[in-house]
């Protein structure tokens, strides 16, 4: 059951930017392996930016999985956080 739950909470949430090449290896990654995820450009001012900087945002890729949260695009380390909540 607390895998069942895990299943239905856990979301990816990415913070990039158009410019940024990890960013964009980081999104084809995600979309191959089938991984649903919410994108947020954070080079404009506005909420997602504002939120990424609360969330101490200094670089991106920032990926945000569940409670956790890293930088940058690490193909084994984010398969395994995938794995662990549920989600690959």
């Amino acid at each position: 059951m607390q895998q069942l739950l895990k299943q239905k909470t856990a979301r990816v949430v990415i913070y990039t930017t158009l410019k940024c090449p990890h960013c964009q290896h980081l999104k084809r990654w995600l979309k191959k392996n089938q991984v649903p995820f919410l994108d947020f450009n954070v080079a404009k001012p506005g909420k997602m930016q504002k939120r990424f900087f609360e969330l101490g945002g200094q670089s991106v890729p920032m990926i945000v999985i569940g409670d956790q949260q890293f930088v940058g695009f690490n193909p084994n380390q984010l398969k395994s956080v995938l794995e662990d909540e549920g989600l690959m």
